[in-house]
């Protein structure tokens, strides 16, 4: 479905990937891990085309995507929930779901979008008036995914959706992440926690210092014994 094949990717004269192939399979949830710096977030940025990569092969539904832009990704479905949250604080929970939609023109299909997130995601609809920046973190996060799912995904890109997340969150969050999942939605996941991240995938890669390290299915790698002692605590 996606793919990408020997990409290398600079920041200024900072080797940031160094030929990273990974491809997703429709319907599966693919793992992105590694230590901060190993390139992962830079993936996620190639594949929404927010970096322009100096080299490789870029291919999306056996089509090249390395001159699409930024917003003609998000048409074709590719939907990128960064890293921070991003939420726009001062603006309020439907507001901030909206603009999640702004590809959208059927008011039919953004309702149904709200709907979705709702569903999903019960208490931004008890604070849907309420500015996004009040939120706690748990709840921008919520807030974040909730307005990627607007934009009607058939890839979703999640960068670190449990940072700085309370632990009884983390674990709703990684269920809701299974939830989207299920509706036919492929998942790549960009997350520090490893267990977590292994446990809900189906395929894993693990970055170093631009390159794939390692790569397997979710279940081999957590019983991998460089895997076990670098990202698994031993």
């Amino acid at each position: 479905m996606l793919k990408l094949t020997d990409i290398h990717s600079y920041y200024g004269h900072v080797h940031a990937l160094r030929g990273v192939s990974i491809e997703l399979k429709k319907g599966s949830i693919v793992s992105l891990l590694g230590a901060n710096g190993a390139g992962k977030s830079t993936t996620l940025k190639v594949i929404s085309r927010l970096i322009n990569p100096k080299q490789g092969v870029y291919e999306y539904q056996q089509g090249s995507m390395l001159r699409t832009s930024p917003g003609d990704v998000v048409k074709k479905g590719i939907i990128h929930c960064p890293e921070g949250r991003r939420v726009f604080p001062l603006l309020s929970v439907e507001e901030n779901l909206r603009i999640g939609a702004y590809q959208v023109k059927d008011r039919d299909q953004i309702k149904q979008g709200m709907e979705r997130a709702f569903h999903y995601f019960p208490r931004l609809k008890e604070r849907m008036h309420q500015k996004a920046g009040t939120l706690s973190g748990g709840e921008q996060q919520m807030l974040a995914i909730g307005r990627a799912l607007m934009g009607q995904p058939k890839v979703l890109l999640l960068d670190e959706p449990s940072l700085g997340i309370a632990p009884l969150l983390v674990k709703e969050i990684f269920n809701i992440i299974q939830s989207i999942n299920r509706e036919g939605i492929t998942i790549l996941l960009v997350e520090q926690n490893a267990r977590k991240a292994l446990e809900i995938s189906d395929y894993a890669y693990v970055l170093e210092n631009g390159e794939v390290a390692l790569e397997g299915e979710s279940e081999a790698l957590r019983d991998n014994d460089r895997v076990r002692q670098l990202y698994l605590g031993g």
